[in-house]
């Protein structure tokens, strides 16, 4: 079975992470940008207190709570609109067919399992009514598992399961318009080649597809993010000179890294019209929208080398002003920085 495609520069740093030493950044010093953000809270997966990987709510006055003990993966945390609940896929780290779409309520503390089968379900999404959840799920349409990932929709008891997309390629990282009506993904379905994804969009009933960037050589977009008026999406572009699922080969990993990169922030309208946000010769990913417009916060990730190869990374949260075209660190993580992963805010 194809293992679940996260982004590849995350599973570069899950090789490596623990390596690096933590910022040595006062948490205080970025305490007023943090302030001034109009998200309330910021959720994020983490390996600092367990190896498989638990979630941290990061909150206005910069205290950090732990919100998961347990000996399970979690991982792709997606808030609810109303920032009360947080989705996330989890399962045993070892077995990606225990992985399951589950629902933690900030509020009262209480889980929810939303999937039960042994079918890999993950990158959840909500709807901005709170109500529903689009997610991928590598399964055919049996219900039985399958290479490929698919757009799927249910509702928050585990009834209304539709499936939206039905591909013999990949469809996967799905992200609901702010709108309602539009769902934007991921997919190989036009280049049909395996690690050369593109972003489309589509209806939110998986009617009228749509192809939004066109990749060329070895490049290949992921995990796409809308802005708060439905208008544009930014996403994060690999364009390294070889197939990024090539650091599956830790030896090719550590020795050819620098062909792995660069990753970086993009921005795309729906008419298909494309602007880069950072270009950098590193790795920036995971872009996700202020809920004003204002900025675009994304990971980034700081390499700690020795000689030619690398060693590991500090993980920074970094915020894009997108009137100001300026970037400055959200807050400084220092106990998570060498482990830091999928986040939403």
């Amino acid at each position: 079975m194809i293992i679940f495609r996260r982004m590849a520069l995350l599973l570069i740093f899950a090789m490596i992470s623990g390596c690096s030493e933590p910022i040595d950044v006062q948490p205080e010093d970025a305490i007023p940008l943090w302030h001034l953000q109009p998200n309330p809270v910021l959720v994020f997966m983490s390996k600092s207190d367990a190896p498989e990987g638990e979630l941290y709510l990061l909150e206005k006055d910069s205290s950090i709570t732990r919100l998961t003990y347990n000996d399970r993966h979690e991982n792709n945390p997606a808030l609810s609109p109303d920032s009360t609940k947080v989705a996330f896929h989890a399962g045993d780290p070892l077995d990606m067919l225990t992985w399951e779409i589950v629902v933690l309520d900030l509020v009262t503390g209480e889980e929810i399992q939303i999937t039960d089968n042994r079918v890999l379900d993950g990158h959840p999404d909500w709807s901005p009514d709170g109500s529903r959840l689009v997610y991928g799920s590598f399964s055919d349409a049996d219900g039985n598992p399958a290479g490929a990932a698919d757009i799927v929709v249910i509702s928050l008891d585990g009834t209304g399961f539709t499936r939206l997309t039905d591909s013999p390629w990949e469809d996967n990282d799905p992200e609901w318009s702010p709108d309602g009506t539009k769902i934007a993904f991921k997919s190989t379905r036009l280049t049909q080649e395996h690690a050369r994804e593109e972003i489309f969009v589509m209806n939110a009933d998986g009617s009228q597809v749509q192809r939004l960037t066109t990749t060329s050589s070895w490049q290949s977009d992921h995990d796409p993010s809308w802005s708060p008026d439905s208008s544009t999406i930014a996403f994060s572009r690999f364009e390294g000179e070889r197939r990024w699922t090539d650091i599956a080969n830790v030896d090719i990993l550590l020795e050819h890294w620098r062909e792995l990169m660069p990753w970086n922030i993009y921005t795309v309208d729906l008419s298909g019209k494309v602007e880069a946000i950072t270009d950098g010769v590193g790795a920036a990913g995971l872009p996700v929208f202020a809920d004003d417009g204002s900025g675009i916060l994304y990971l980034y990730f700081e390499f700690i080398t020795d000689g030619d190869r690398i060693t590991g990374a500090d993980h920074q949260l970094l915020l894009f002003d997108v009137l100001g075209e300026d970037v400055q660190p959200l807050i400084p993580l220092s106990d998570h920085a060498p482990t830091l992963e999928y986040y939403d805010w």
